[in-house]
């Protein structure tokens, strides 16, 4: 016998209630399983946005430029400035914290309010010699100091300082500014800025300035004895300077009063002599009398030779 007759014969000797009863159910079944699947689907799909959602609105910290950094310049921390953004808006290679980047040196120019990357830094492993710390058209310098006319040691290398000439003594003592806002890139031999250290006191300093700056700290250098002002770290307020020789009194003879000319002491008067066979005796410059010539005769015995000297009248 056919088994799909057989089936259908069974099937014909079901109920329809019984039958209609059964199609309900295997519909509801359904209906609940298909339901079911979609929940899940929509909760696993509601909880990726949510993730995703999170993952825009997390936040991350990252370095900014607040001023403009030049290409080669070692970058201060006065420079920087760590902001939180959306982790999604952050460049891959942004650096996160300032002090990842301060004593860097700039590799390339970075302009303000621009995020601090690793492509903008030069390579730590690049060894650059002393004079990198020098811009274009800048010389360095080096002066004596000691422990109090150098701030007691609380310069550092990229410190500003204002530098102060001493001229005179006791009450003519002169003091004036002879540079101001100059760049410190060295403190004795250390010219890596030190995080967190403390005062060092040192014999010398050395400072950037340009050419013409260096003149006239040579000149104070040799002519005076020399002082330093630290300054703070984002002053750079303008400071009237002189050149130290103006600190020395100048005033022309010429322009003395005339009581000052009599005051003055009159000049030693000169000995000349008269005659070279009388050197007993001179006159000076202001004689009132000058003595009469001589005239000398020749007289010969034989080969004797004797010389008369009478004055003539």
């Amino acid at each position: 016998m056919n088994p799909m007759r057989v089936v259908l014969l069974n099937l014909s000797k079901i109920p329809p209630v019984v039958m209609l009863s059964t199609v309900v159910g295997l519909a509801a079944v359904t209906a609940l399983t298909v339901s079911n699947q979609l929940d899940s689907s929509k909760k696993q799909s509601d909880a990726i946005q949510e993730a995703m959602a999170n993952k825009l609105n997390e936040k991350g910290k990252a370095v900014f430029a607040v001023k403009d950094i030049p290409e080669g310049q070692t970058i201060t921390s006065d420079a920087l400035e760590e902001r939180q953004m959306p982790k999604a808006q952050i460049p891959l290679d942004a650096i996160p914290a300032s002090a990842l980047v301060a004593g860097r040196t700039a590799k390339y120019g970075i302009v303000a309010n621009a995020i601090v990357s690793q492509h903008d830094l030069a390579s730590e492993f690049v060894q650059q010699g002393f004079e990198a710390k020098l811009k274009p058209g800048q010389r360095a310098i080096t002066f004596g100091v000691d422990n109090n006319s150098g701030v007691a040691g609380f310069i550092n290398p990229q410190s500003r300082i204002d530098i102060l000439a001493t001229v005179g003594g006791a009450g003519d003592t002169k003091v004036a500014p002879i540079l101001a806002d100059v760049q410190v890139i060295a403190v004795g031999p250390t010219f890596q800025k030190v995080p967190n250290s403390t005062n060092t006191p040192t014999s010398n300093v050395t400072v950037a300035v340009d050419p013409e700056d260096a003149k006239k700290l040579v000149k104070a250098i040799v002519a005076s004895k020399l002082y330093v002002t630290l300054r703070n770290d984002k002053d750079r307020s303008p400071l009237a300077t002189v050149d130290v020789t103006s600190m020395f009194s100048k005033t022309p003879i010429n322009k003395l009063a005339s009581n000052e000319l009599e005051q003055l002491p009159a000049p030693p008067p000169l000995p000349i002599p008269v005659n070279n066979n009388n050197d007993k005796f001179l006159a000076t410059i202001g004689s009132t009398e000058l003595p009469k010539p001589i005239h000398e005769i020749e007289m010969w015995s034989g080969s004797r030779k004797d010389i008369l000297t009478t004055p003539r009248n």
